[in-house]
């Protein structure tokens, strides 16, 4: 009898987890994988700021889901309205897919709403991404303020990559001296996860290139009118605004027995080894929902291998044989901050009594060098031609 697996999201732990399931099925279980996904092609969420920053094309950041049809993985564009486990059942404006196993990874919600983000601009979003090209193509000098409301957002190393990017590209237009960039962040010093030789290395480099770091203060609205960010009382006049957006729980997961709340917020509950739902056994969701949850950022490199170990328990049962999981042991961050880059690496233990896993104060540079920037660009450019 054929089993039904759903992979939901098009983004990097939906994309991985079909193309390992299939790979590891393909001839040898009589298996029907379906991925739906809103958009019908994948783009590789870190290649935005390449995009804001006129580095490359929105084309050059995508690849058609399409090409899922040769690894016989039918592929519906369709959203995600509602996520019912009991019933084993998915809801989407495309209709309703029963399954047999579940494969959830849709991303995070931004919160644009809080603190009135929504008056910044950001590249969280290809939208976003493109305005924020208008925006800075259009800007002549003045304020530049980068504001960060909260800890759990994608893609921990951005706002000190952008405040360093955006001096370098200023420089290069001529404009640097009519141009203040300050970066607020809740972090008291900067990229303090990574621990004392990135904390040394990123306060060294905004000495040298004069950004100004508000670092753990009390966040506070944005004045749209006033074009004003208020944080730990003081008042920041910006010409410029760019923000980024709180992750959220998405909206499918929503009162469903699938979270849980944790003291960072409220998120989908998994195994930290495996991605499976704490609840649901036939229910993996390897997303960047799950991984505050775990003790991991919300970022591509932990959502990518949560995934492959989901797909593999997936496929492990499907064909009656000994499981590889293959989760996370180790994550590589490589930076861009502009006239040179940087690499860590963060080794990782997951503890299974507490159901985390520790990597803060386990990290270390691997590169700092202008080379490292060409190392970051090798990196994604592989990442991107090899997903699916």
């Amino acid at each position: 009898m054929t089993k039904k697996v759903v992979v939901l999201g098009g983004g990097v732990g939906g994309v991985v987890a079909a193309k390992r399931l299939a790979e590891r099925t393909k001839g040898r279980a009589d298996v029907e994988i379906t991925l739906i996904s809103d958009v019908d092609y994948y783009l590789l969420p870190p290649l935005l700021v390449n995009i804001a920053l006129g580095d490359i094309s929105p084309s050059q950041a995508q690849i058609p889901l399409s090409k899922f049809s040769a690894k016989n993985v039918k592929v519906v564009k369709a959203s995600v309205t509602k996520v019912d486990p009991d019933n084993r059942a998915v809801e989407t404006t495309a209709g309703k897919f029963s399954y047999d196993y579940l494969i959830a990874s849709l991303g995070t919600s931004f919160d644009f709403a809080s603190y009135n983000l929504g008056a910044g601009n950001h590249n969280f979003t290809l939208d976003g991404a493109l305005k924020l090209k208008e925006a800075l193509g259009s800007f002549k000098g003045g304020n530049v303020v980068i504001y960060t409301p909260e800890p759990v957002y994608r893609c921990g190393v951005y706002p000190f990559e952008i405040a360093a990017q955006l001096d370098t590209i200023f420089r290069k237009r001529g404009i640097r001296d009519k141009v203040n960039i300050t970066l607020i962040h809740p972090f008291k010093r900067p990229i303090e996860p990574l621990g004392p030789e990135a904390i040394k290395i990123t306060e060294e480099a905004f000495a040298a290139k004069g950004i100004r770091y508000v670092g753990g203060a009390q966040p506070g609205p944005v004045d749209d009118k006033e074009k004003v960010v208020t944080a730990g009382g003081e008042r920041f006049k910006y010409d410029l605004l760019i923000v980024v957006p709180p992750s959220r729980l998405p909206k499918p997961f929503e009162g469903t027995p699938l979270v849980a709340q944790f003291p960072n917020g409220t998120w989908t509950a998994i195994n930290v080894y495996t991605g499976r739902s704490l609840k649901y056994d036939d229910v993996y969701l390897p997303g960047e929902h799950s991984m505050p949850a775990i003790g991991l950022p919300t970022a591509g490199v932990p959502v990518h291998f949560t995934a492959m170990a989901s797909a593999n328990m997936v496929a492990g049962e499907l064909l009656g044989q000994p499981i590889d999981l293959a989760q996370i042991n180790a994550m590589t961050c490589a930076m861009d901050y502009g006239d040179f880059g940087m690499m860590f690496n963060c080794d990782i233990k997951l503890n299974l009594k507490d159901n985390k896993a520790a990597w803060m104060g386990n990290c270390y540079s691997v590169l700092t060098s202008p080379l490292g920037r060409l190392i970051k660009d090798l990196f994604y450019k592989t990442w991107l031609a090899t997903t699916i």
